[in-house]
C-alpha cells in the first residue's frame, strides 16, 4: 500500500507519525468572518464583529468519527458562549448511481458495498434484492435464513462500533475533562447503579475506561468487532466487502462446522450485550441528572420510514406483485410513521410515497427532464399501474450538477449536501383517484405538511390502514414500525 500522498512518515520500526510542519489534523481553525452569500446577513454580521471583538467564525472540517465529509462552519459568540449562525454540509460526492450506470447489474451488489466500510453488508443485500426482483429469482429457504443471519451479525458487530468507537469518545474522560470540567468533578463522586452488571463504581471510573486506544472499554469493544466480523466471513467470504451475497441467496456452502464456529462467537455476546445496556443506562441518568435539558437533545417530530428486514423464508417470493405479503410477513415489519401516528404497512404505499429532492445536492434535478424534455417522470406509474411522483427516486437519472462560475454545486444561499433530502406522503391507487401532485417550487424539503390521508381512509386493499393493535399479523409480536420513541437516548450530546 502506497502512503505518498499522505503526510505521514515512517521510522526503522515501522511506527508512523505526521510529517514535520504538517497541520494538526485534529485541530479546529478560528478566523474572522468570512463574506457570506445573503447581503443582508453579512452586513449584520459584520456590524456584530465592529461592535463585538469576541465574535468569530468557528469552522470545524472535516468532522472526524463520521462515514464522508462532514463540516460544520459557525459564527459563534465567544464571550457568551452562543452560537448565532450555522451551516451543516456533507462536501463528498459519491456517485455510485453514476459508477453503476451501463454495467453488468450484477456487479451493483459487489459495488454498492464499497459505499461504505462498516455497514457494506447490508448495502449488498439490498442490491440482491433488487436484483432478485428484476430477474424474477426466488430464494430457497435456506438462501434466505443464511442472508438473515449475515444481517445480524452485521448488527452485532455495528453496535460496539458504534456506541464505544465513534459516539463513546465524546463520554470519555479527556472529553469531559476538557470540554465540562464540573461535569467531571460530579463523575468523580457519582455512584454507578448497575456496578453489579459492568463492575464500574464511580461515572469517573466508566468515563476512564472509555478514553480512547487505552481505555479497557474502548479496547473491549475493538474487539468484539472482530469477534462479530469472524463470525461473518465464514459464509459471507470477507467483510465489509462480502462475496457469497448473489441473487437466489448465498453462493457459500454452509456445513454444521460453520454453524457452530458461528454460534461459539455469537454466545459471547449474551453478557456482552447486557453489560453495554448497563453502561449506557448509567451514562444517560448522569447526564440527565447533571443537565435535564440533554433529553431535549434529539427531539424530533415522530416521522420514521421503515422498509423492514429480516425476510420470511416461507413466504418471501422477491416479486413486485407480491411486495405487500411478503413485506407485511418480515421479522421487522415495514411501516411509516408521520407524527407518531402508523400511517401504512403496506410495500407498495410506501414505495409510491417515498420521494427525493436534490436542488441542494452534487445531483441535477432530473424532474426537469426525464429524457422525454418534458420534466414527466419516465415511469408515471409502478408496475401494478399506481401512480408515481416524479420525484419518486426509482425514475432519477443521476448526473452530477455541472461547476458554476464560483466553483459551487448546490443552489446558491444553500449549502450542499452529500445526499439528498427524502420524505414520504401517501399515495393514490387508481381505486382513489389522482395521485396527489409533487411538490410545489420553493417549499423546503423538511416540510411537514399534511397530505391527503388515503392510507387511514381508503378502503382499496393497497392503502387499507392496518390493525390499530399494531401487530403483526402473522405472530402477533409488536411491530418494530409501531414502537414509541424511546426514553433513553444511546447518545445524549
Amino acid at each position: 500500500m502506497c502512503f505518498k500522498n499522505l503526510p505521514i512518515q515512517f521510522d526503522e520500526q515501522g511506527n508512523a507519525s505526521l510529517i514535520d510542519g504538517a497541520p494538526n489534523p485534529w485541530a479546529y481553525e478560528t478566523r474572522e468572518l468570512m463574506p457570506l452569500e445573503d447581503p443582508a446577513g453579512q452586513a449584520k454580521l459584520k456590524n456584530l464583529m465592529e461592535r463585538n471583538g469576541h465574535i468569530r467564525r468557528v469552522d470545524f472540517d472535516p468532522v472526524t468519527r463520521v462515514a464522508g465529509a462532514l463540516a460544520f462552519h459557525t459564527v459563534v459568540d465567544l464571550e457568551n458562549r452562543k452560537v448565532l449562525e450555522t451551516d451543516s454540509m456533507a462536501t463528498l460526492f459519491r456517485g455510485y448511481e453514476v459508477i453503476l450506470k451501463g454495467r453488468d447489474p450484477r456487479d451493483a451488489i459487489y459495488i454498492s458495498s464499497r459505499a461504505c466500510g462498516v455497514c457494506g453488508g447490508v448495502h449488498s443485500a439490498c442490491s440482491a434484492l433488487a436484483l432478485e426482483m428484476a430477474f424474477g429469482v426466488a430464494p430457497p429457504p435456506l438462501g434466505i435464513v443464511a442472508r438473515n443471519l449475515l444481517s445480524a451479525l452485521e448488527y452485532l458487530y455495528d453496535h460496539p462500533l458504534h456506541l464505544f468507537l465513534l459516539a463513546g469518545p465524546d463520554y470519555s474522560e479527556p472529553a469531559v475533562r476538557a470540554t465540562n470540567p464540573e461535569l467531571w468533578s460530579r463523575a468523580e463522586d457519582a455512584r454507578c447503579e448497575n456496578q453489579a452488571v459492568h463492575g464500574f463504581s464511580t461515572m469517573a471510573e466508566l468515563m476512564t475506561a472509555m478514553t480512547p486506544l487505552t481505555g479497557s472499554l474502548y479496547a473491549e469493544a475493538l474487539h468484539m468487532t472482530r469477534v462479530a466480523r469472524e463470525a461473518y466471513v465464514l459464509i459471507g467470504g470477507k467483510y465489509p466487502h462480502p462475496q457469497t451475497i448473489v441473487p437466489g441467496g448465498l453462493s457459500a456452502t454452509i456445513d454444521l462446522s460453520d454453524l457452530n464456529e458461528i454460534g461459539l462467537r455469537i454466545g459471547k455476546f449474551f453478557d456482552y450485550g447486557q453489560k453495554v445496556v448497563g453502561i449506557w443506562n448509567d451514562l444517560c441518568d448522569f447526564f440527565y441528572e447533571a443537565n435535564p435539558q440533554y433529553r431535549e437533545i434529539g427531539r424530533r417530530p415522530k416521522n420514521m420510514i421503515e422498509t423492514g428486514q429480516w425476510d420470511d423464508p416461507d413466504l418471501y417470493d422477491g416479486t413486485f406483485a407480491n411486495m405487500d405479503a411478503w413485506g407485511r410477513a418480515r421479522w421487522a415489519p415495514p411501516g411509516v410513521i408521520v407524527d407518531g401516528e402508523l400511517r401504512t404497512t403496506s410495500m407498495t404505499q410506501l414505495n409510491m410515497g417515498l420521494e427525493e429532492f436534490v436542488e441542494h445536492s452534487f445531483y441535477e434535478d432530473w424532474t426537469k427532464g426525464n429524457g422525454n424534455g418534458n420534466g414527466h417522470s419516465r415511469f408515471p406509474t409502478d408496475e401494478l399501474g399506481n401512480p408515481l411522483s416524479r420525484t419518486t427516486p426509482g425514475t432519477r437519472r443521476p448526473s452530477r450538477r455541472p461547476r458554476g462560475p464560483t466553483g459551487r454545486t448546490s443552489t446558491p444561499g444553500r449549502p450542499p449536501r452529500g445526499g439528498t433530502a427524502w420524505r414520504w406522503r401517501p399515495g393514490r391507487t387508481p381505486a382513489c383517484g389522482p395521485a396527489p401532485s409533487p411538490r410545489t417550487t420553493g417549499t423546503r424539503a423538511s416540510s411537514t405538511r399534511r397530505a391527503t390521508r388515503c392510507a387511514s381512509t381508503c378502503r382499496a386493499p393497497a392503502c387499507r390502514a392496518p390493525s390499530s393493535s399494531g401487530r403483526s399479523p402473522r405472530t402477533g409480536a409488536p411491530s418494530s414500525a409501531t414502537a414509541a420513541a424511546p426514553t433513553r437516548s444511546p447518545t445524549p450530546r
